[in-house]
């Protein structure tokens, strides 16, 4: 059995700094990712489907990796998922041109019937899950058959020290420079060091996305800081269910 990751019972804290921080949120990510944030998003979204028909962005936050995504690929409806609302409306507004849906949901309870997404993807969302095998296992029953699954999120080096290095920027160096930027809004960062702290080691990551996934390409950037993956769902015994419905329920989508 896989060994468990996620936040657990930490998540609240995380998600309510994530809520305080929302007015800086983009700015803050260009800087401390050294104004690379969008490109690791868009490096793991071109190897990805050259277009899809239904995509979710998972852990979709202000709509950034949607965004990105709209530029890269062709895609014919977007679903939008997060457990934070004020996130969604952001997102509404920044992608109004491309009219998405909004569900209010976890990765760990995806509200959609099974073998539903050509692609899936999350972007610096998934380390937030609250168990992350479980996050895994219902966006692969969420995927059709050979549907792509994309993640750019932080990293956890395997290298002690380059590990050791990570986990100093994020405990001292991050929350120092989003102070200076952003006043008292910046302790909230501090909050970054919690999911880093609980984020499997990139093999331990990589050997879960391969329980669930096939043909997992697995890059690293910032000295194994960053991670960016592909994968294809591994073929399982799921009905698809095609059309229109593919929620299991309705009171999770936002007008």
């Amino acid at each position: 059995m896989p060994e468990d990751f996620g936040l657990g019972e930490r998540w609240h804290k995380v998600i309510d700094a994530l809520h305080a921080v929302m007015p800086v949120y983009d700015r803050v990510n260009r800087i401390i990712s050294f104004g690379r944030d969008r490109a690791y998003r868009e490096e793991g979204i071109i190897n990805a489907l050259p277009s899809a028909e239904l995509v979710l962005d998972a852990g979709c936050g202000p709509g950034v990796m949607s965004e990105v995504a709209l530029k890269k690929l062709k895609i014919n409806n977007l679903v939008l998922l997060d457990p934070m609302l004020d996130y969604l409306n952001i997102a509404k507004k920044r992608l109004a041109d491309n009219s998405p849906e909004m569900v209010l949901g976890l990765f760990e309870a995806l509200p959609f019937k099974t073998g539903i997404f050509d692609l899936i993807m999350c972007g610096f969302s998934l380390r937030d899950s609250i168990n992350m095998n479980l996050a895994l296992g219902e966006i692969s029953k969420a995927l059709k058959k050979d549907g792509k699954f994309v993640v750019v999120d932080l990293g956890k080096p395997d290298n002690f020290l380059k590990r050791w290095m990570i986990g100093i920027w994020w405990r001292f160096i991050v929350p120092l420079i989003t102070i200076v930027l952003v006043k008292k809004r910046g302790l909230f960062y501090t909050a970054l060091y919690t999911t880093y702290k609980k984020l499997p080691k990139n093999r331990e990551l990589k050997r879960n996305l391969s329980i669930w996934f096939s043909e997992v390409i697995f890059r690293v950037r910032m000295l194994g800081g960053v991670v960016i993956v592909t994968a294809k769902k591994r073929k399982y015994d799921y009905d698809t269910h095609a059309g229109e419905d593919f929620y299991l329920t309705e009171n999770r989508k936002i007008s």
